[in-house]
């Protein structure tokens, strides 16, 4: 039988073993900027790049700022199976949502896409039994610490953009390791009130 978990409000607090949301709303270190017309918070995120410190053995890696356009995962009944997870060995991986396709612009708050996360187990594997679930609306992006264990981008209901920094060098397993795992199952339900097809 599928492990079933349910899904968890984003917040810096919660997900700091994993890495940093990217968000305003509770940042301690914010300052005043742009003659007074703009609040501006400082260091929301650890940005990494460990091949530099990790010997000669590994190629150098530049950063790569791209942009990844993420049509919805399929969600049947109002839950969605997770069967893999990755992780960037070397690199800190950022996701910035900047569109959101089909949806008021006038409703940012609205969760838009999770975040599943685990943590490393002794077998260098995801530890199944620390996966969690996320709800992130467009207002929050967040920061994969090296070697986070995650999973690829799911996207709920709607397509949405997201601008991305990774840094990579071109050798797979050093820019990215895929691990399958046995089916997780995410129960979308509150967090998610507007799935297609569901009585939410």
């Amino acid at each position: 039988m599928s492990r079933q978990i349910a899904v968890e409000p984003l917040t810096i607090e919660s997900f700091r073993p994993y890495g940093d949301v990217i968000q305003l709303e509770g940042q301690r270190n914010i300052v005043v900027a742009n003659q007074g017309t703009a609040r501006r918070a400082n260091h929301v995120a650890l940005l990494e790049n460990r091949r530099d410190a990790s010997g000669p053995a590994l190629q150098s890696a530049r950063p790569n700022m791209c942009l990844f356009s993420s049509a919805p995962r399929p969600i049947v009944g109002g839950r969605f199976e997770v069967r893999l997870l990755e992780r960037h060995p070397f690199s800190s991986q950022v996701f910035l949502p900047i569109h959101r396709r089909g949806v008021p612009s006038d409703d940012p708050d609205r969760a838009c896409y999770l975040v599943i996360v685990a943590e490393n187990g002794p077998d260098d594997r995801p530890d199944l039994a620390t996966i969690r679930a996320f709800a992130a609306n467009l207002t929050q992006g967040v920061n994969y610490k090296a070697n986070s264990w995650h999973s690829p981008m799911v996207t709920v209901g709607q397509r949405v953009d997201f601008a991305v920094l990774v840094w990579e060098n071109g050798v797979p397993l050093q820019d990215c390791e895929e691990a399958p795992i046995s089916p997780v199952v995410v129960d979308l339900r509150p967090s998610f009130k507007h799935l297609p097809g569901s009585r939410l």
